[in-house]
């Protein structure tokens, strides 16, 4: 009698702490929902409020622009990550930010750009990140890598070409 007690309160146990785990797997997948909320705030009331180290370009403060974000698992952890971009008429999406979960810094924007520096979003989830230097255009593919919290620069050119993408909208 002893024994069926032990096991069926070692079974309980174990129900307890599996629990326990998927709840913050949950929780780490929806990491981005206070991101969201100070951009969904920003939009309506400017963005008066600093949050973490995430940059605002001027693009996103204007009000006769519209922006929206994209939730993308860009390396394949399970774990979507939060671009922020721009919805116009423009063959490919123009992405302003890319913020991770960061193993250590929470919510944390890796790419941020703005003014003639643009991220788009190609196939295969490679970004490409294109900076003008005068009349030069500097093109650089990356990886996202979640383990190392970083995008790793790969090779590129003719490969991978920019998309266009359905945001959702933060209204104004």
């Amino acid at each position: 009698m002893k024994r069926i007690i032990a096991t069926v309160m070692s079974v309980m146990l174990l129900a307890t702490m599996m629990v326990g785990f998927t709840g913050c797997k949950s929780m780490k997948k929806q990491w981005y929902k206070n991101c969201l909320e100070y951009y969904k705030d920003g939009m309506k009331n400017g963005f008066t409020k600093e949050f973490g180290n995430l940059h605002i370009p001027d693009e996103l403060k204007d009000k006769n622009n519209k922006v929206g974000y994209l939730l993308r698992d860009l390396d394949g952890d399970g774990i979507e990550e939060l671009l922020i971009g721009l919805i116009d008429d423009g063959i490919d999406t123009k992405f302003t930010n890319v913020i991770v979960s960061h193993s250590s810094l929470g919510d944390y924007s890796l790419l941020n750009g703005s003014g003639g520096y643009y991220i788009y979003l190609c196939s295969d989830n490679v970004l490409r990140v294109d900076s003008w230097y005068g009349s030069k255009t500097e093109k650089k593919y990356m990886r996202f890598n979640s383990k190392n919290n970083s995008f790793t620069i790969i090779e590129g050119e003719g490969q991978y070409l920019p998309m266009k993408w359905e945001l959702t909208e933060f209204e104004r």
